[in-house]
């Protein structure tokens, strides 16, 4: 159990006790700028988030990210059969774009005066 030390000491966990699996996403971003006069310009911009198409996983037996039912309905926070496995983004109620999600491209056109 992980409680805060008593006032004036230092604790006593170690260092780097907390591990989880790397996040590795490529995202892509290109801009072509075409200058209409001296003031003013038109930028367009393809940007590509997860260009790899990489899968990222939750730790398993993060508690609280289950959906499995423990005795009398109570949710279960152990890792193992039952635990939902989102991405960070769908934790985060962003499925679209994010860490984790699928690849997707966003498109732009912006006018600089």
């Amino acid at each position: 159990m992980m409680l805060p030390p008593a006032l004036g000491t230092l604790g006593t966990m170690g260092r780097n006790i907390f591990r989880n699996n790397g996040m590795n996403l490529w995202d892509l971003s290109m801009t072509k700028k075409w200058k209409l006069t001296e003031r003013i310009s038109t930028q367009f911009r393809a940007e590509f988030f997860n260009i790899l198409n990489l899968t990222l996983y939750a730790n398993p037996s993060y508690p609280g990210q289950t959906t499995g039912s423990g005795q009398h309905g109570n949710p279960t926070t152990t890792g193992g059969l039952g635990t939902w496995l989102a991405t960070p983004d769908v934790v985060n109620a962003n499925p679209q774009v994010g860490s984790g999600a699928a690849r997707s491209t966003q498109l732009g056109l912006k006018f600089i005066f």
